[in-house]
């Protein structure tokens, strides 16, 4: 009950703006466009160069069976693909290392459902390049001339969290950010078979 309040109450707070100011409301619009494209373009983007770059293993007739031994554990030598073992094994066999620091780039393998070869290149690069022309023009102005009044500013703020973002990484974040970390569980098992 009190998320729907809670969702209800935000939006209309934010309509009220437009009773102060619409170059305001206008703005604030622009950045949730740019800000969700923005956030649609990464996955988008990523999926490309993986595909690009033949990242993605081919889905073969075991990844369907939900057979798993009879054993609890999601992690068995028949979802964890052989690539990722090798070097889970070398990881496993280097008694130095903590399961806090183990990082590791495992091969990623299709879903169910996907559009394969040269179609889902294409899917992904249109995609890529229509997300790239929404937010140039979510960035412009809503009509002509433009004026202080009606400027939109949200490029303004958009590139202030980006310039922010970028700062804040080097100065700190790179530091503290220790990447994709592997489950214990799947080093386990790579020990096992290693």
């Amino acid at each position: 009950m009190v998320a729907i309040a809670i969702v209800t109450i935000i939006p209309c707070l934010l309509a009220l703006i437009y009773i102060g100011s619409s170059t305001v409301f206008e703005d604030v619009v622009s950045m949730s466009v740019s800000g969700l494209y923005a956030s649609y373009f990464v996955p988008c983007a990523l999926l490309l160069w993986r595909r690009t770059t033949g990242q993605i293993r081919e889905r073969s007739s075991h990844d369907d069976d939900d057979d798993d031994g009879g054993k609890d554990s999601p992690f068995t030598t028949s979802t964890v693909p052989p690539k990722l073992l090798n070097g889970l094994a070398a990881i496993a066999a280097d008694n130095n290392t903590s399961a806090d620091n183990d990082v590791v780039q495992p091969l990623l393998v299709w879903g169910p459902w996907n559009i394969p070869g040269i179609w889902g290149t294409l899917n992904n690069a249109f995609a890529c390049v229509y997300i790239v022309f929404v937010i140039f023009w979510s960035f412009w102005p809503p009509k002509t001339p433009v004026t202080p009044e009606n400027m939109n500013y949200s490029v303004l703020v958009t590139g202030t969290v980006v310039v922010f973002s970028i700062v804040y990484y080097y100065l700190w974040g790179k530091d503290q950010y220790k990447g994709p970390l592997i489950e214990r569980e799947v080093k386990n098992i790579a020990r096992r078979n290693g």
